[in-house]
């Protein structure tokens, strides 16, 4: 594994072919190093309510900063670039974290607010049921049905997407827990802080202590 990743395994991704159709986008499984399985999982942190969480809002501890650091670096942005034929280097990054499904709020189809350009999901859970939903869809078009990958929420696959009005997602009902990644390549400053205002509409009540 290349020495500019404390977690990722580069190889990985770069095995992992670029599909055109239903839009661009790029999955990849095994993309963490197997040795740091323990060590992620525990440094995670723990989120017990729905909806997605920016990192300052967040306790974790150094494995997971460690993998953090490595989506934030300029080796995993050189190899997306590589990969979609894109510049991003003028682009902020987000970061949030996803640690429980709602089955009434979560899932819908949609396609990411435009102001993201590129969107790179990324999970961690040890196991997952098929048939328990909470998989996420590449779709053709709004329909939930009209799949055409599936991906379980399993610890190392990633999916990567350049954002379009055709790069509709989702996933069917499920609720419980789900610990995901949501990393995101924005436009402007203007526009990135646009997107935390609607993407964070908080809960008045305060999250529950996390270690």
């Amino acid at each position: 594994m290349s020495s500019a990743f404390a977690i990722l395994d580069p190889s990985a991704l770069e095995r992992a072919p670029l599909h055109m159709e239903p839009y661009q986008f790029v999955f990849a499984s095994g993309v963490l190093a197997s040795a740091a399985h323990t060590s992620v999982i525990a440094h995670a942190p723990r989120v017990s309510s729905s909806g997605s969480f920016p990192l300052d809002r967040l306790t974790f501890g150094p494995a997971f900063k460690a993998l953090i650091d490595d989506l934030e670096s300029p080796a995993f942005r050189e190899i997306v670039e590589a990969k979609f034929g894109i510049d991003l280097s003028e682009c902020l990054t987000t970061v949030s974290v996803r640690g429980r499904l709602s089955r009434a709020s979560d899932g819908y189809v949609h396609t990411d607010l435009a102001e993201k350009v590129i969107s790179v999901l990324l999970y961690l859970n040890d196991e997952w049921w098929s048939g328990n939903g909470g998989a996420i869809r590449v779709l053709r078009s709004k329909n939930l049905d009209d799949c055409a990958l599936e991906i379980p929420p399993l610890f190392g696959n990633m999916l990567i997407f350049r954002r379009s009005e055709r790069s509709w997602h989702g996933h069917l009902p499920c609720e419980g827990p789900r610990l995901s990644v949501q990393f995101n390549w924005v436009s402007s400053i203007r526009r990135s802080r646009q997107f935390w205002r609607h993407k964070f509409n908080f809960l008045k009540s305060s999250l529950p202590v996390r270690r």
